[in-house]
């Protein structure tokens, strides 16, 4: 399952202009969370139920895609890329709770989100989530928005690869 959506990533990454943030590093980065042990499941149902991607503490990504990934496809690949991050460092930590921010001081993590995200995506990501996943939320969309597939992947070896 991993290759088909790996290889049209690739040709997408060919194909697609350089304005579009079609991320090539996006292949080694599912690689690099396959290799961590995370299940890779591409257009399972759910995705009918209008998810772009999801990522749960049994350690299974879920990417919703039609066609060519594109360029929205790749960011949905780093934002839940973050979720697996700040699993990972809920882990790390010895935090039973779950999916929990990576920036663990508030001030320091909102500043960082400020400086990444416009005001405007920070309000829409506020009113399309509950209140209690709005620092997980914000922080993931900001880590997709900032960082590259391969910075992220290794990210993933030095919080998720013991």
């Amino acid at each position: 399952m991993f290759k088909p959506l790996a290889a049209l990533i690739a040709a997408a990454t060919i194909s697609v202009p350089a304005v579009a943030k079609v991320d090539p590093g996006t292949p080694q980065l599912l690689q690099t969370l396959t290799e961590y042990g995370i299940t890779i499941e591409y257009n399972p149902t759910h995705c009918s139920n209008g998810y772009a991607g999801r990522y749960s503490t049994n350690k299974v990504m879920s990417l919703c895609y039609k066609g060519q990934p594109t360029a929205f496809d790749h960011d949905t690949v780093r934002h839940e890329t973050m979720h697996v991050l700040q699993h990972c460092a809920a882990l790390r930590r010895g935090d039973n709770r779950g999916i929990v921010p990576l920036a663990i001081d508030l001030n320091e993590r909102n500043q960082w989100v400020s400086s990444v995200l416009r005001s405007g995506q920070i309000t829409e990501i506020k009113t399309q989530y509950p209140l209690r996943s709005h620092q997980i939320e914000l922080e993931a969309f900001a880590g997709a928005a900032h960082y590259n597939s391969n910075q992220l992947a290794t990210l993933v070896t030095k919080w998720c690869f013991k």
